[in-house]
């Protein structure tokens, strides 16, 4: 079974998803586009590039909840000091361009998180996060992870001035942050509340340029785990 629903309807075989796929999971055929495999890492880089919104990633399914639940993250704040060390990897290459970066966290992280629920509540509700994420209020467990950001304690987003520049410093950050220990996994929720509501959600961002492209809940991995994100020994193919 594959990762990714297809809304064939809404597809013009454009072919950014296949450019932007960091596992090589997709190609267009018949002037529309498919996955070829089971090789999807789930890092949702080809939702965010779709211009037609015509991929998501298939949520709630068995496999995506376990992997989750098993503590991909452990719970850990990424200090200060490793957050520069990322930024300062992912501003490298951009003469000329703009790409703006900022991390919410704690109180600020946990407003971001209400507000873009609520949106979804409105404008989106027949989500599955939705319902998981009403479950989880209605519990108030405190031992059980928050549905949207699991184990993750901070979410990093990127502006830019374009899509390629958005993708390539995500890629810039998952290479740098894999020796680090760091892993990650794009939140489509979080996206497509910003898609939705992007006035209201970039009062959060003072002083952003460009666009908000991706949304990166982060965080120290497990032992044991394997990473969501994996490193790409050859990148370059991937922007062309």
């Amino acid at each position: 079974m594959g990762n990714l629903r297809i809304d064939t309807d809404k597809c013009i075989g454009c072919g950014k998803c296949v450019r932007m796929c960091l596992a090589n999971n997709l190609e267009v055929k018949d002037k529309k586009v498919r996955e070829l495999g089971a090789g999807c890492i789930k890092c949702g880089h080809c939702v965010s590039s779709c211009p037609k919104g015509a991929i998501e990633l298939i949520g709630g399914t068995e496999g995506e909840t376990s992997l989750k639940n098993k503590g991909m993250l452990d719970g850990r704040l990424i200090s200060d000091e490793d957050l520069e060390t990322l930024y300062s990897a992912m501003r490298g290459g951009f003469a000329g361009k703009r790409c703006w970066f900022a991390t919410l966290q704690g109180e600020q992280l946990d407003r971001y998180v209400e507000d873009s629920m609520d949106i979804l509540k409105k404008g989106a509700s027949d989500m599955p996060i939705v319902g998981d994420w009403e479950k989880w209020r209605e519990k108030h467990d405190v031992l059980e992870p928050n549905p949207v950001l699991w184990e993750g304690k901070q979410v990093l987003f990127i502006f830019a001035d374009g899509p390629d520049q958005a993708f390539e410093a995500s890629n810039r950050m998952i290479v740098r942050g894999f020796p680090m220990g760091i892993r990650g996994f794009h939140s489509n929720a979080l996206m497509m509340a910003h898609k939705l509501e992007p006035t209201m959600l970039d009062a959060y961002f003072p002083g952003a340029v460009g666009k908000m492209y991706m949304a990166f809940v982060i965080g120290h991995g497990r032992r044991l785990v394997e990473p969501l994100f994996k490193p790409i020994e050859k990148m370059k193919g991937i922007f062309r």
